[in-house]
């Protein structure tokens, strides 16, 4: 999945731009979009009386989502999508994906701006896209924001990036975060249990366990 941040001050443009950005690239990809907001406003109050503590999803005759009783991550959010292209309208202070910038704003990770046109942007997203774990846990050498800075100058690539070329793990098509510690005691135990079986091959292993 390839992701890029649309940010700048209030009243800028970022929603008339990611809206631009996502009709663009709706063309060719899966496109999600997530957006930072201050408060969340639901009209239908039955709902509301229920995802004041509890997960909530709604089906209406047009649209329906999953309403969660608490704050989450930006990359707890992301784990629940399945799209080619992400675009972040906001999420300033998260460090760990280039991003495009509206007005008067400046981003040391900026791959783009509104004052670009937008041919130029979609080829920016399409060639300097992605999101990082956002964990600093580096086993890369760097921070997140570092190993970001690196990749959008050509310094380093995404490959590089251990935790997100190492173990993984996935609930019902939905990747789960990994500190370093949990990720080297999953890909440890793993790799004991395979080598146990007189297994020798290497390559990527793939369990399946059914709850």
């Amino acid at each position: 999945m390839k992701a890029v941040g649309i940010v700048g001050y209030k009243k800028s443009g970022k929603t008339s731009l990611t809206l631009k950005i996502a009709e663009k690239l709706g063309k060719k990809y899966r496109v999600g979009i997530i957006k930072h907001a201050e408060r969340f406003d639901e009209k239908e109050s039955d709902t509301k009386k229920f995802s004041g503590k509890y997960v909530t999803g709604y089906v209406s005759a047009k649209k329906s989502g999953i309403i969660f009783p608490e704050k989450k991550s930006l990359e707890e959010i992301i784990s629940y999508l399945n799209v080619d292209i992400l675009l972040i309208e906001g999420f300033k202070n998260n460090r760990s994906f280039p991003k495009i910038t509206c007005g008067d704003y400046e981003d040391d990770l900026a791959i783009a701006s509104d004052k670009d046109n937008l041919d130029h942007i979609i080829e920016k997203i399409e060639r300097y896209g992605f999101k990082l774990p956002n964990l600093n846990c580096g086993r890369c050498g760097y921070t997140c924001e570092k190993m970001a800075s690196m990749i959008i100058k050509g310094e380093a690539s995404i490959e590089e990036c251990q935790q997100l070329n190492e173990t993984e793990i996935r609930i019902n098509g939905r990747k789960i975060n990994l500190n370093r510690f949990v990720s080297d005691l999953v890909k440890n135990v793993v790799t004991s249990i395979v080598h146990s079986l007189r297994e020798s091959e290497k390559g990527i292993i793939e369990i399946k366990v059914k709850k």
